[in-house]
C-alpha cells in the first residue's frame, strides 16, 4: 500500500472526524487478537454517524486505501478486530450505538453496529420490552449486529440470529446508501416486519461478505415466554452417544417451538468450566486419558452432558417435561429440571452448609444462575471464562472480560455436523485424534442449529505468550480444516487467517462472488480478502 496515499487519506479523515476520531499512534493495540494474528494497522477511524461513514469511504476510494469495518472488535477466536489483509485502516463502528424503531407490539427493533448485547438488554428493560435479547456466550460487550452478520447463533427461541434480521441499511463502497426496495418505495414499516422484501434478496450479500458497511439492522425479537425451564441430562457411558444423538433430533421434532436448541458437551469441556487447568498433570500441554478420567470421577463429570431449555406456558411446559422424560430417559443416566426458584433455593441451602461444601454448592448455584440468565435472554460473561483456561489474566472483579486484551490464546474451530449417531462418532474421533498431536485438549460442544444439523464449537486453547504454542494451535486449525474437508465437516464461519480456504480458483461461487465484488468495489478498498476472493481486473 502506498504510504503517501495513506498519510493523505488520514489527513482528510481527520478533517471530517476530528483529531479524536483518528487514532494512529496506538493503532497496533487495537490489533490484539486471541488467535495470535498480527497485522500492520496504519490507523483506526472512529466515526459517530452514517454520514461520516459515507465520507470515510469516499476518501478511501479517492486515495485507494483499504478500510476494514468492525462493530465492536470483540470477535474473540476469529481474529478480534484485525483485518484479513495487512495495511488496512480499521473502521471502528462502536460509536454508532443508537437503538431506534422499537415496536413493543410487533417485537422489532433497529440497532447500529455499536449496540451490544448488554446495551440492548438495558434498553428493553427501560422500555418495558418483554422480549429476549439474542444472546451468545461471547458476553455483554459484543455487538448484536456483528454477530448476526456473521450468522451467529444461540439457544434462545430464535436460534439463528441472521434469520431474525428483517431489514438492512448499508453504506456501499462508493459512499452511497443501500436500502431495500420496500423501504425505497415508502414501505419502511412492513419492510421491518418481513425478511424477504421485494425482488432479488440482496441483503444476504452483507452477511459474511464485504459488499458494504451495514449501519442499521432491524431484527425480530423473541417474546419472553411465561416460563423458562432449563433441563440437564447426562450419560456416564460414552457408548450411548450413538443412541443419544438421534434422541436429540427426536426431542427437537417433538417439541419444536418450546425446545429450540440442545447442547451436548464432552467431559473435558465440562471440566474446563469446573476446575483450573491442571498444568502438573499435562504431557506436552495435553491431559492424558487416565488423568481426564480421574478428574472426571473426582468432580462427578459424565462422558456426555446435555443442556437445553423449555420456553412455554406452564401447561405446555408440564407436557414438555413428560415428553423429555419419555424420550431422554432410556438413553441417559440423569435428567433434571431447573428454574430460577430452584437456584435461589440452592443458594439458601448453601448459607447453612459447612465451609468447603458451602463454597462448592454456591459455585454450582452461580454457574446455574449464569446459564439460566442466558436462557432468559440476559447476557453475561460466565461462558467467557473458558478463554482463560490455558492462558490470560482475569481482569479485576467488576471489570468486563476481554480475552484479546487479557492475553488469552483461543481459536474457534466451528464445523457443521449432521445429527446422526455414526457421523457424530466419526467427527468426535477426528477431533480426539488430531487435537492432541498439536498440544490441544479436545474440548467439544455440539449445538443444534436446527433439527438436522449440529454446529460444533471446539476451542483451540493455548498459551499466547509462547510463539511455538501459538504456531501449533494455528497448524491444528489447518489440520482440522483439511481433515474435516475430507470427512464432510466444514466450518460455518472462518477466522481471518482461514479466509484463503474459499479461494478455490475455478469454482462458480468464487467467480460470481468476486465479479459482484468488483462491480460494487472495483478498487477492492472495503475489507479486502474477507470471504470473497480477489480476482484480476482482466477477469471482471
Amino acid at each position: 500500500m502506498n504510504s503517501t496515499a495513506t498519510e493523505s487519506a488520514i489527513a482528510e479523515w481527520a478533517t471530517i472526524l476530528g483529531e479524536s476520531g483518528v487514532v494512529s499512534s496506538s493503532a497496533a493495540k487495537f490489533g490484539a487478537s486471541t488467535i495470535g494474528a498480527k497485522r500492520s494497522i496504519p490507523a483506526v477511524l472512529r466515526p459517530e454517524n452514517q454520514d461520516q461513514v459515507a465520507a470515510v469511504l469516499e476518501i478511501a476510494q479517492r486515495w485507494n486505501v483499504a478500510v476494514y469495518p468492525v462493530s465492536t472488535g470483540n470477535n474473540w477466536g476469529y481474529g478480534s478486530a484485525n483485518p484479513v489483509e495487512d495495511g488496512c485502516v480499521i473502521l471502528d463502528l462502536s460509536g454508532l450505538d443508537r437503538i431506534s424503531g422499537f415496536d413493543p407490539e410487533m417485537g422489532v427493533v433497529t440497532v447500529e453496529p455499536g449496540v451490544t448485547q448488554g446495551a440492548l438488554r438495558d434498553f428493553l428493560d427501560r422500555h418495558d420490552g418483554d422480549y429476549l435479547v439474542p444472546v451468545t456466550g461471547a458476553g455483554p460487550t459484543c455487538s448484536i449486529l456483528g454477530n448476526a452478520l456473521e450468522r451467529g447463533y444461540g439457544i434462545t427461541p430464535i436460534t439463528d440470529h441472521f434469520a431474525a434480521v428483517t431489514k438492512i441499511e448499508a453504506i456501499l463502497p462508493d459512499g452511497t446508501l443501500y436500502r431495500t426496495p420496500l423501504s425505497e418505495l415508502g414501505g419502511a414499516e412492513v419492510d421491518g416486519l418481513f425478511k424477504w422484501g421485494l425482488g432479488p434478496y440482496i441483503d444476504g450479500l452483507f452477511s459474511q461478505g464485504n459488499f458494504g458497511v451495514v449501519v442499521n439492522l432491524t431484527i425480530a425479537l423473541a417474546p419472553a415466554p411465561e416460563t423458562v425451564t432449563a433441563f440437564f441430562f447426562s450419560t456416564k457411558d460414552d457408548a450411548k452417544l450413538e443412541a443419544l444423538v438421534p434422541t436429540v433430533r427426536a426431542v427437537l421434532r417433538a417439541l419444536g417451538g418450546s425446545v429450540v436448541a440442545i447442547n451436548l458437551l464432552n467431559s473435558q469441556r465440562m471440566l474446563s468450566m469446573m476446575t483450573p487447568f491442571p498444568e502438573n498433570m499435562a504431557v506436552d500441554g495435553v491431559l492424558p486419558a487416565n488423568e481426564v478420567e480421574n478428574l472426571a470421577n473426582r468432580h462427578g463429570v459424565p462422558a456426555w452432558s446435555g443442556v437445553g431449555a423449555i420456553y412455554a406456558s406452564k401447561e405446555v411446559a408440564r407436557a414438555a417435561r413428560r415428553t423429555l422424560k419419555r424420550l431422554l430417559g432410556p438413553v441417559t443416566d440423569r435428567l433434571i429440571f431447573i428454574n430460577r426458584r430452584k437456584v435461589d433455593l440452592v443458594r439458601t441451602v448453601a448459607r447453612v452448609l459447612p465451609g468447603r461444601l458451602a463454597t462448592r454448592v454456591k459455585g454450582m448455584a452461580d454457574t446455574l444462575s449464569g446459564a439460566l440468565e442466558i436462557m432468559h435472554g440476559t447476557p453475561n460473561d460466565v461462558a467467557l471464562a473458558l478463554a482463560y483456561w490455558r492462558s490470560g489474566t482475569l481482569p479485576e472483579p467488576g471489570q468486563p472480560k476481554n480475552p484479546a486484551r487479557d492475553g488469552c490464546g483461543l481459536i474457534w474451530f466451528a464445523p457443521l455436523v449432521p445429527i446422526r449417531g455414526k457421523d457424530v462418532r466419526r467427527y468426535i474421533n477426528m477431533i480426539e485424534r488430531i487435537c492432541p498431536q498439536y498440544g490441544i485438549n479436545p474440548l467439544i460442544t455440539l449445538t443444534t442449529v436446527n433439527d438436522r444439523c449440529f454446529d460444533s464449537t471446539v476451542p483451540l486453547l493455548f498459551d499466547r505468550r509462547d510463539a511455538e504454542a501459538t504456531a501449533r494451535a494455528n497448524d491444528c486449525y489447518r489440520a482440522l480444516y483439511n481433515e474435516g474437508q475430507k470427512e464432510g465437516f466444514l466450518p460455518y464461519r472462518l477466522n481471518i487467517d482461514a479466509m484463503d480456504t474459499l479461494n478455490t480458483g475455478g469454482s462458480a461461487f468464487s467467480r460470481l462472488a468476486s465479479q459482484l465484488k468488483a462491480a460494487v468495489d472495483p478498487n477492492f478498498i472495503l475489507a479486502p480478502g474477507r470471504y470473497v476472493p480477489r480476482i484480476k481486473r482482466s477477469e471482471v
